[in-house]
């Protein structure tokens, strides 16, 4: 057994475990002492992790003032030991830290600092916009915000900040189409359980009754809110049991699928280092819309962002075309997803159109049943 050797299973890092995999060094560990799994030289593996954190991050040495009678560099700074905490290194078979300390001794003997000290990294940029945008819409602009203020290396005004998920939105394939056939729930706790229901009883609500903020609409402004299942569907109104309508497709529908967002790329991944920055920064913006919000006299306030960016993608060009709504998980139930629907009441079969021929159903409805929570 070379001691000079690590295994691919010393390390928790999936795209960290692959390089060394694909090293395709003999078995026989000199730090787990396992003969389990491929191993890499010591040395080798180093570079690679020293390549891997140059890529997010910088030498002090080179971006930093020194000043030995404050102490040494002026500024934020890491040796190597925080470096790899950071960078969130995990040694599953290191119980005693030879493998860390090992690591950090071949290390080159240099503090780390801010990839370019003098500005964000591209996902703090977005979210410093992200909060400038929310501050904006809640607190002072409502409606005509698009000229507000301009654009910086570090912050957008909320106009380019919507632009840019958008475009990433697209490019990430986040914009994708359901086939036909598609069954979706809605609830209704407020119908008695004998009492006899149609179709108009499980759409969107009447404009005189859209009296209330929801997630993706403002009051007034009436959409439909579909859930996977029955479950999911009573889950989300937040009560034990109520009369459920199915729908079910009857062509393909173009949804916002912010369940598609993919995992973060660690930093050991060959993924670009912008692409990281905006995947992180997508996910803090999908869980800031869906977290829960209080039901009280704020809810109208705390609603207005993800409202915004609703009524923003609604309308936007995407290359495949106009979405029909936007799907996203239950926050109420792990294992159920929604979709808020564009459709009106015509695009449902439920009224006319006001002139022209009418366009074809997008839903039909099925029928409609008794449902619990459980």
């Amino acid at each position: 057994m070379n001691s000079n050797r690590v295994c691919s299973s010393c390390f928790s890092d999936p795209d960290l475990r692959d390089w060394v995999r694909e090293n395709g060094g003999p078995r026989g560990c000199g730090y787990c002492g396992k003969h389990d799994s491929p191993t890499a030289d010591l040395e080798d593996v180093v570079t690679r992790i020293e390549s891997c954190i140059e890529r997010y991050y910088g030498r002090a040495v080179d971006q930093m003032s020194f000043c030995s009678a404050e102490g040494g560099y002026l500024g934020k700074h890491w040796d190597s030991w925080d470096m790899l905490d950071k960078v969130g290194l995990a040694l599953p078979r290191d119980s005693d830290g030879r493998l860390h300390g090992a690591i950090v001794r071949k290390m080159r003997d240099e503090p780390w600092c801010a990839f370019d000290v003098g500005a964000l990294d591209l996902d703090d940029a977005l979210w410093t916009s992200w909060e400038r945008f929310c501050n904006t819409i809640k607190h002072q602009r409502r409606f005509f915000f698009h000229a507000s203020g301009r654009d910086s290396q570090d912050s957008l005004t909320p106009a380019s900040l919507l632009n840019r998920i958008a475009i990433d939105i697209e490019n990430l394939g986040l914009v994708v189409d359901l086939s036909a056939g598609l069954g979706l729930w809605r609830a209704r706790p407020d119908l008695a359980k004998r009492r006899r229901v149609s179709a108009s009883d499980f759409g969107p609500p009447p404009i005189e009754f859209a009296l209330q903020s929801n997630r993706m609409n403002a009051a007034g402004i009436p959409m439909l809110y579909l859930a996977s299942s029955a479950t999911t569907a009573v889950k989300e109104t937040r009560v034990e049991q109520a009369k459920v309508g199915l729908w079910r497709s009857q062509r393909s529908i173009r949804v916002l699928d912010l369940r598609r967002l993919p995992p973060v790329p660690t930093v050991f991944s060959d993924e670009p280092r912008a692409l990281a920055h905006t995947i992180r920064f997508l996910h803090n913006f999908s869980d800031d819309i869906m977290k829960p919000v209080a039901r009280n006299n704020s809810v109208h306030i705390e609603y207005l962002p993800s409202q915004v960016v609703t009524e923003f993608m609604r309308d936007y060009k995407f290359s495949e075309g106009p979405l029909d709504g936007v799907a996203y998980g239950s926050t109420v139930h792990p294992r159920g997803w929604n979709i808020a629907f564009f459709l009106g009441p015509v695009e449902l079969g439920l009224t006319k159109p006001e002139w022209g021929t009418a366009p074809p159903q997008t839903f039909i409805f099925e029928k409609s049943t008794w449902a619990t929570s459980s």
